[in-house]
């Protein structure tokens, strides 16, 4: 069952509610998912008190789904009756799960807090939410009166927004018009927020690699001692990386962001054994420096891949756990349900010398007795209630950046505590960018958590519209504005991606580079932080693998073996983002959103970009504004074909 305790202030929603969710107590230890932190474990733990499970956490109003995840298996809220089927294409995600309904019961709210009134680039934005139909219209009354366009509804609420010139401080209410009449609401002065981030990020343009699967460029390296199942390893180094620099230059990408490089036993490096050490197999320490001297030489940012929700079996804290039980000075540093950890069975097939994948089947089979991630016996969950823990991963954070690295993607940052992220977000250069892996809603962990984190929830979209075809153009829009309601002014700074190491290959899911691209141009001149996958600029496919496997193809580096159309069309929009200010700072404006037709404007200043795109089977033409028509030949109507798009630069 879930209870709301009242309803706190709060600098970034204005308010919060105190929400305690909680179920009768039975197995070891039980969890709080839910839409809020993915339906992971780890992040919210219960507490057992008076038979029951409880965990308490700080909502935005609106409407959540939740679960419980108790020993590791997941179920519903059997108290609540109200339950639903959710699902999320983006992490493969589709149970029944229980709803909770948070709301104060206004009919209008408005605070002054960074989600209704923020300050971005050259404008300031302002925003009213009313109880979902009551307003007809709203009216922001300044020294003027303007009209706020309805920007979004949710399944409780409409969001009304006017954007402003940039102002240091604004007198304002509001004027709302009803069925039973006009209302004036509120009072207020009040200076916008701003949300402080790396100013660096807004120019950039994201390539994430694989190390394994990207390049090789070592003859000789150390392999140390593997557990591998899949594709295994294919031998792609840090030295490769840097030979093959001139391309990702000559594409225009200017950050990288590296999946795990650090000692490991796996091909991918999720399971960390040394976190101060690059891997041999990747060049060591040294291939490292050599790597970031170059990046900072050609102005290329890097940010590397933190894996703190869980170590590697073999890192020696828990080494030393298995081998000294209660006794070791680690016992707290993870999530130990008894002692030992692990059976003389489970000790005597990892020694033996059964082939690598007969061996993992046989330990997968065996109980183990802590916590990890996923099931997976080779990945065993950090306490993170534990100071240790909390200092060991700032202490690792500040090390890589100090070596060279500019930020930090945080692995499965949904299942760590948020109070942890915002601990070390505190303790992290100001310029150092901050994204964590959130697949879904990411309220909770931004603002003074991330900068930014994976936008699944916009990725979500964009495979229910570009890829699946279940949801219209102006579904679409309301997702992307509703997102934007959410993230007030961390949009900017959302790391977005079409593809990465968790995700089909996006060129697989539509089967088509002309789909493909209208994406991609869609991607590359949205709100947000763009960001290629290696093999995306080539038409590198995943097919002839199954699952997350499919997306880690190995480079091609043959050109012949290139599709020439996407890395040509990839240079372009890549050439348009990074020199036009409208495109990386520039408010929304969407024109029309209607069948297959995406039409929109990215305006900055005197800057604009007007962008169409037809993702439909038929011919259209789009209506172009006085101000594009130079770009357009002079034309005031631009025919379209089926499955294109049109991206025109012009001065406003």
């Amino acid at each position: 069952m879930y209870k709301t305790f009242g309803f706190e202030s709060n600098e970034y929603f204005g308010r919060i509610a105190k929400v305690e969710f909680s179920v009768p107590s039975r197995g070891s230890y039980a969890y709080l998912v839910g839409s809020f932190n993915a339906f992971n474990e780890g992040s919210f733990r219960m507490r057992e008190e008076n038979g029951r499970w409880r965990a308490t956490v700080e909502l935005p109003e609106g409407v959540w789904h939740y679960g419980f995840s108790i020993d590791g298996k997941y179920a519903p809220d059997p108290e609540n009756p109200e339950k639903r089927a959710y699902r999320r294409f983006s992490y493969k995600f589709e149970r029944e799960t229980s709803v909770a309904r948070i709301s104060a019961g206004d009919d209008f709210y408005h605070e002054p807090a960074l989600a209704y009134l923020y300050s971005f680039a050259d404008r300031t934005h302002v925003l009213l939410r009313t109880v979902k139909g009551k307003a007809i219209s709203t009216y922001l009354i300044t020294d003027e009166r303007i009209e706020m366009r309805k920007k979004a509804s949710d399944e409780l609420f409409d969001y009304f927004e006017a954007v402003l010139p940039r102002t240091e401080e604004l007198s304002y209410g509001f004027e709302i018009e009803t069925g039973e009449g006009t209302i004036e609401y509120g009072n207020f002065t009040a200076e916008p927020r701003e949300l402080q981030v790396p100013r660096w990020i807004f120019n950039r343009v994201f390539y994430q690699i694989m190390p394994d699967r990207f390049e090789r460029d070592m003859i000789k390296k150390p392999r140390g001692r593997i557990i591998e199942t899949g594709l295994g390893h294919h031998g792609g180094d840090l030295a490769g990386i840097v030979k093959r620099l001139g391309h990702l230059e000559g594409l225009g990408v200017n950050a990288l962001y590296l999946t795990p490089i650090f000692e490991s036993m796996t091909y991918h490096g999720y399971d960390i054994v040394d976190y101060f050490k690059v891997a041999g197999k990747f060049g060591g320490n040294e291939a490292f420096g050599e790597l970031a001297r170059e990046l900072k030489r050609r102005d290329i940012k890097l940010i590397l891949d933190g894996v703190f929700h869980h170590t590697s079996f073999f890192h020696s804290y828990f080494q030393d756990v298995v081998k000294k039980g209660g006794e070791s000075r680690y016992r707290d540093f993870y999530r130990i349900l008894k002692f030992p950890v692990v059976s003389k069975d489970f000790l005597r097939v990892l020694d033996s010398n059964e082939p690598p994948e007969r061996k993992y089947k046989g330990l997968k089979e065996l109980h183990q007795n802590y916590e990890n991630f996923f099931s997976v016996w080779l990945m065993p969950r950090l306490n993170h209630d534990n100071p240790q823990v909390r200092e060991f991963i700032v202490s690792v954070m500040k090390h890589w950046l100090e070596e060279g690295a500019d930020g930090w993607r945080l692995d499965v940052a949904h299942g760590v505590p948020p109070e942890l992220w915002r601990e070390v977000r505190e303790r992290m250069p100001e310029d150092a960018y901050l994204v964590g892996e959130v697949m879904d809603d990411a309220r909770l962990w931004l603002f003074d958590k991330f900068h930014g984190t994976m936008n699944y929830p916009l990725y979500e979209a964009i495979l229910r519209f570009f890829v699946r075809g279940e949801i219209s153009a102006e579904e679409f829009l309301n997702w992307l504005e509703l997102l934007s309601t959410y993230y007030g002014p961390a949009e900017y700074s959302m790391y977005n991606f079409l593809d990465n190491h968790d995700v089909e290959r996006f060129l697989d899911l539509v089967g088509d580079e002309r789909r493909y691209l209208c994406a991609l141009a869609f991607l590359m001149t949205y709100k947000g932080i763009p960001a290629l996958f290696y093999g995306d600029e080539i038409g590198l496919r995943g097919i002839g693998a199954s699952g997350m496997e499919s997306s880690r193809t190995p480079m091609k580096w043959g050109k012949e073996t290139w599709n020439t159309k996407i890395l040509r069309v990839t240079k372009a929009l890549i050439r348009l983002r990074r020199k036009s200010k409208a495109l990386q700072l520039g408010e929304f404006r969407p024109l029309e959103f209607k069948g297959g037709l995406l039409l929109y404007e990215r305006v900055y200043q005197n800057e604009g970009v007007l962008v169409g795109i037809n993702y439909s089977d038929v011919p259209t033409a789009i209506q172009i504004p006085e101000a594009y028509r130079p770009a357009a030949d002079g034309v005031s109507f631009l025919k379209m074909k089926p499955w294109s798009f049109v991206a025109l630069a012009s001065t406003i």
